[in-house]
């Protein structure tokens, strides 16, 4: 009786682990085509709903460079999103973290492992997050990450080319809470911000609004692993400083 019930936990033990995959080879995989990618130059239109400032679609081009070297030249004010423009599997994967497979699901008629990572440290801006990841293109279909200071974010990426698995679209929700507007906005952002404050004051609300919304980054015209040297990022910090002079 002992020797079948020995039998029958091996045999449970074996069908759980065939369903269970590796989530370090998951994401090890996302990390890998990423790499291909040494440098890139790319056209960037942002369109970004606010649920109380009114801020018109933009125009940039954004360079990149490995490891972490990132550009961005944009006309004017531009209120850009880093967390979408400096997104990147291998600065999303390079923390000390705990990964763990969660579950497989259909997404569109493709299959999606889910992975949760937590941060070994407890220093980590990161609380926690959740990857969908598309195995059989090795890319990440959506982020879901929750930081201790500025709440919750979430990033869905499409891609129109899966080589080297940068996205044609990243669509970034997020929701920090209820916040004070900042005085030092651009004119048009401030008569937004006041006009909202006079708004909520007449209907016996608090100043503060609620910061949540989206913001859709489309990238076109990719040139990828064209040369791009460090002196190029470098300059862009010298005028900066003299900007600041």
């Amino acid at each position: 009786m002992k020797k079948i019930l020995t039998t029958l936990v091996l045999i449970a033990a074996v069908a759980v682990s065939a369903q269970t995959k590796d989530p370090k080879k998951l994401l090890d995989a996302v990390r890998q085509k990423f790499n291909k990618v040494n440098d890139y130059k790319a056209d960037v239109s942002v369109k970004l709903d606010m649920s109380f400032i009114k801020v018109p679609d933009m125009k940039a081009k954004v360079f990149f460079k490995k490891p972490d070297k990132i550009k961005v030249e944009a006309d004017g004010f531009a209120m850009l999103p880093k967390q979408g423009l400096k997104f990147s599997p291998a600065d999303l994967l390079k923390e000390n973290f705990t990964a763990i497979y969660v579950r497989s699901e259909t997404i569109n008629n493709r299959k999606i492992d889910v992975v949760k990572t937590i941060p070994n440290s407890d220093s980590s801006e990161v609380i926690l997050s959740t990857l969908w990841i598309d195995a059989a293109e090795s890319v990440i279909r959506k982020v879901e990450t929750t930081r201790k200071k500025s709440g919750t974010t979430q990033i869905e990426l499409s891609y129109d080319n899966y080589e080297f698995g940068l996205p044609s679209q990243i669509k970034l929700s997020f929701n920090l809470g209820d916040v004070q507007m900042p005085m030092n906005l651009p004119n048009k952002l401030n008569e937004d911000a006041d006009a909202d404050k006079k708004n909520r004051r007449r209907r016996g609300l608090p100043e503060s609004a609620s910061l949540k919304g989206s913001v859709i980054m489309t990238y076109k015209n990719y040139q990828i692993n064209k040369g791009i040297p460090d002196s190029f990022f470098v300059e862009k910090e010298k005028e900066k400083k003299e900007q600041l002079n």
